[in-house]
């Protein structure tokens, strides 16, 4: 093997614009399988290492691809490879080669192909790390090339490596530079399916991934159907547009439409967009339909990417790809052409005397309807549940609701849609509705409780504000009849006795003689015991005062706690200042933890008082009661009250990042904001 040093012939205009120009990694990749098949390459295999490792960003470490095209011979190495922006190819820039700078810093050249010079096979090999040089210095910057001729036949073949992934090394990586969706395990063969599918379907050549071949019988059902339509442009000339109309074995159940350019005599699509035909239903599957014609250009296709068409001509264009894409589903969906003069009779149908804001609405309204019909008979069965769901769909399309509540409605077994239907002849969908997400909401808070009390955020609520201002809002805690209590306080003198006597009692740090810490690693020394007090008048005009001792995550509720909570309660009873007469105490003691000696206590005691839970002790002279409970306890009896009242309705969880970030934002200091991106 000889090596050589050479330098790349190019101009800083060319690395700094073309190199990395292409949309996407993804973009940029096909333009190396762009450069296999007009190799001649009959077999192109990809191979991509995955990995697990959680320090590689993208899943992916190494992306390699080879092809048994003609390669490219020693002698021809410098005017194929190392000339960027020249006349080297028949079009383009000859920059398609490079196009894996834009995925990742190291890229790997090895090549055999047959020197008609030496009339030898030769062997060239060839590395490139972008991280030597910068934009100005590439074309000052010499590189190795290793290169070995053979007197042998081999046969040729054209390999790029590409390592050291932009995605993976940088903290913030351009978005031209991240690994795309297709590149995934799951979508590459269909991605390079869909971009290749006249090369797979026809057999021209066979694409390997990871050693598994691309198949057509893996992706197609039946044949693809062809139809040519003539279309005249402005201008009154002729031109053929050819539509191939693939069915794909997919759950995607969607139509796809694709534009085909003919780029230096390979096939390649320029264009996608997923279409909504008129005449589509779910139910027909997945459709790829690729159009091809000496009309379409490049210039065309940007201007199908703007909405507001200006051009005619564009305008045109798209209007005779409708009519066509339509005609051919409502040859094949006569079933949905049947439903929809049953829809169209319906007493319950939305645009029987109001029209539809827009054409699209009405199209959607009858798809969905369509399938809904599909799923469970609502015109067959004449149900009156139709009076009710046509025109919440209706509403739902107009609003942008339809997709979250078509496919919970679809969900639905028959079973529930006729308890559905029996619920609203016994009341109004609004209050079903109002109690529903009352109950959601309440069981959404119990998870985050959860993760306040119990998770790593605990650490870190340093202030009384934070945990204090959540709970005084969310009261229904500690009993169904605080739900929605305002805060009322009509004596300051009763509020300021107490919190005197409650400093008297409660301000200290645990220690470990009185075997009451909780050892929580990370937590902060300056975390504080939690206070407050509220205030209200209950259902027989009695004048109710609680009052909640919340220990600190780091302290355990042990046999000093329950020691202070009773000479709180003792000194409430004792003291002269405090009311008696239509007045209640209710002291509660809530902590994350209950020591071995307290849950023995406590346990004995609540015996007592079966029918009053976590009720540890009463005081008789005046009426007090004292609860001690972990909040574990709590959370759990107010998940079965719940649980009975929704029906086991399930709830989606949200995670404490958004709750926290959304409802609680003023509380938040840049500590509690960053651990809770961490443990979201």
């Amino acid at each position: 093997m000889t090596s050589v040093s050479k330098k790349i012939t190019t101009n800083t205009r060319v690395i700094k614009d073309l190199l990395t120009k292409y949309v996407d990694t993804f973009a940029a990749f096909k333009e190396l399988i762009n450069n296999s098949l007009q190799a001649q390459a009959k077999r192109i295999e990809i191979s991509i290492v995955y990995t697990d490792d959680i320090l590689v960003k993208s899943a992916i470490k190494q992306i390699i691809i080879s092809d048994d095209g003609h390669g490219v011979s020693y002698s021809d190495f410098d005017n194929k490879i190392l000339e960027i922006g020249t006349t080297a190819k028949k079009t383009g820039q000859g920059i398609g080669r490079f196009s894996s700078f834009q995925l990742g810093e190291l890229m790997h050249i090895e090549t055999v192909g047959y020197d008609n010079k030496k009339s030898k096979f030769s062997k060239t090999s060839f590395s490139l790390d972008t991280t030597d040089f910068k934009d100005a210095q590439l074309e000052n910057t010499e590189f190795k090339v290793d290169y070995e001729y053979f007197d042998e036949k081999l046969k040729p073949y054209y390999k790029v490596t590409i390592q050291n992934l932009h995605h993976n090394i940088s903290q913030t990586p351009a978005r031209k530079n991240l690994i795309t969706q297709d590149f995934l395990p799951d979508n590459f063969a269909q991605s390079i399916f869909e971009n290749y599918p006249y090369e797979i379907f026809h057999d021209k050549v066979k694409f390997v991934i990871n050693d598994k071949e691309i198949k057509r019988e893996n992706f197609l059902i039946g044949l693809p159907i062809k139809k040519v339509v003539e279309y005249y442009d402005k201008k009154g000339e002729k031109h053929e547009i050819k539509f191939y109309f693939y069915n794909i074995k997919s759950p995607l159940n969607k139509v796809k439409v694709f534009f085909q350019t003919d780029n230096a005599g390979i096939k390649s699509v320029a264009h996608e967009y997923t279409y909504s035909s008129d005449w589509y239903t779910p139910d027909l599957g997945t459709w790829f339909i690729y159009l091809e014609s000496p009309f379409l250009n490049s210039d065309l296709f940007r201007n199908l990417d703007i909405d507001s068409l200006g051009e005619e001509e564009v305008r045109n264009l798209k209007e005779t790809i409708k009519d066509t894409i339509n005609e051919f589903f409502k040859s094949r969906n006569q079933k949905f052409e049947k439903f929809l003069v049953s829809l169209e009779a319906d007493k319950s149908y939305p645009f029987k005397e109001e029209l539809p804001a827009s054409k699209a609405q009405e199209i959607i309204f009858k798809k969905v309807a369509y399938l809904l019909e599909e799923e469970h008979h609502l015109i067959q069965k004449n149900d009156k549940i139709r009076t009710f769901l046509y025109p919440l769909l209706n509403r739902a399309i107009s609003n942008g609701d339809i997709e979250y509540i078509f496919r919970s409605i679809l969900k639905m077994s028959n079973e529930n849609i006729q308890k559905f239907r029996s619920l609203l002849e016994k009341t109004e969908i609004e209050d079903v509705v109002h109690f529903t997400n009352l109950v959601a909401e309440k069981l959404e808070f119990l998870s985050f409780l959860h993760e306040l009390t119990y998770g790593a955020i605990s650490n870190h609520l340093k202030e009384r504000s934070q945990l204090h201002k959540i709970l005084e809002n969310e009261l229904w805690l500690f009993g169904e009849n605080y739900n929605g209590t305002p805060h009322l306080w009509s004596d300051k003198k009763i509020g300021n006795i107490l919190k005197e006597l409650r400093d008297k009692y409660f301000d200290y740090q645990p220690t470990k003689e009185d075997g009451n810490i909780i050892d929580l690693e990370g937590s902060p020394d300056d975390i504080t015991d939690l206070f407050f007090m509220n205030e209200k008048i209950n259902d027989i005009d009695e004048r109710e005062i609680m009052i909640v001792e919340l220990k600190s995550p780091k302290c355990a509720i042990s046999e000093k706690e329950l020691n202070q909570i009773n000479r709180y309660a003792f000194t409430i009873e004792e003291h002269a200042g405090l009311p008696t007469d239509k007045v209640r105490y209710k002291l509660l003691l809530i902590s994350s933890k209950l020591t071995r000696f307290t849950k023995s206590q406590v346990r004995s005691r609540r015996e007592n008082f079966p029918d009053r839970p976590f009720l540890y002790d009463i005081k008789t002279e005046k009426n007090i009661e004292v609860y001690v409970m972990e909040w574990s306890e709590l959370i759990e009896q107010n998940k079965r009250k719940l649980g009975y009242l929704s029906n086991q309705l399930n709830i989606k969880d949200k995670s404490v990042n958004e709750k926290f970030e959304t409802e609680y934002s003023e509380l938040i200091d840049e500590k509690i904001s960053a651990q809770l991106r961490l443990i979201k």
